[in-house]
């Protein structure tokens, strides 16, 4: 019974070695978490609407643009109704031909605002910026 017995706990104690043995289990960290809080920056435009975004990083630049994560937002450009007119352009005015020469004027769009054109002495089209 003895040589049972001793044999009987031989194999429970080399079960137990095999499966890690007796020592305590030591518990597992758990995995570390980043976190990372979003900013939003925002800005009021010249013609009232306002620009946004929201990322890791943020900078504003009042009045013009925001910045999120390196990507820009910007504010519309406000053009006078005259340069939404193609054939308003300075560009496509200055140097036609007018009658009577000396006379006349027009509005015409500049570099995105508003000038004048006035037909020359020469009988063209010349501009200027109000």
């Amino acid at each position: 019974m003895k040589l049972s017995l001793t044999v009987l706990s031989a194999l429970v104690v080399s079960g137990l070695l095999a499966c890690g043995g007796t020592d305590a289990v030591e518990a597992q960290e758990p995995l570390a978490q980043e976190e990372s809080a979003l900013v939003t920056c925002t800005t009021t435009c010249p013609n009232g609407t306002t620009v946004s975004c929201q990322g890791n990083t943020c900078n504003t630049y009042p009045g013009e643009s925001v910045e999120c994560d390196g990507f820009h937002n910007i504010c519309p450009i406000s053009l006078p109704s005259i340069c939404l007119q193609p054939q308003s352009a300075c560009s496509t005015v200055a140097g036609k031909p007018c009658a009577p020469a000396g006379s006349g004027t027009r509005s015409c769009c500049i570099n995105r605002r508003v000038g004048n054109c006035f037909c020359t002495i020469q009988g063209v089209w010349a501009c200027s910026a109000n």
